[in-house]
């Protein structure tokens, strides 16, 4: 039988090995030109607005909203390959620009949102219908 203090242990030595055994390999980089850094540089960092959150939403233009997304925790020290998507629970399926992240840096992006014909994006609607952006981002962390 398994004491409490090895169960721990135990889990966090899966994860090592686990985190060990898995690699990154950047084939090209932002610039499409291939990588100069080395490939144990590599972090990939993911994370979310929040279903719904306001913050760092704005409204453009009648038909158009755009959010800023924040980076820096990740560390890169360049820009990273950043994939995106809008998700909730109605109509950001009718949006244009869902998968298309602009001005990436280091530190972060902006995703710009688009009336399809259908209505236009509204801050209630980021809050009623719990839009937000998911994004996963590969980088290098040293140089």
């Amino acid at each position: 039988m398994m004491s409490k203090r090895m169960v721990p242990r135990t889990l966090l030595t899966l994860c090592l090995i686990s985190s060990t055994l898995s690699s990154i390999i950047m084939v090209k980089d932002s610039s499409g030109g291939r990588p100069t850094l080395p490939d144990s540089c590599l972090r990939t960092c993911a994370g979310s607005t929040g279903a719904g959150l306001r913050r760092g939403w704005a409204v453009r233009h009648r038909s158009t909203m755009e959010v800023t997304v924040d980076m820096s925790e990740c560390g890169f020290v360049d820009t990273p390959v950043v994939t995106t998507s809008l998700a909730g629970n109605g109509f950001h399926d009718f949006l244009q620009g869902t998968s298309a992240p602009w001005e990436i840096t280091k530190t972060g992006f902006r995703l710009v949102v688009e009336n399809s014909g259908i209505f236009n994006p509204s801050l209630n609607r980021v809050h009623y219908y719990k839009w937000h952006v998911n994004w996963i981002a590969v980088g290098y962390v040293c140089e």
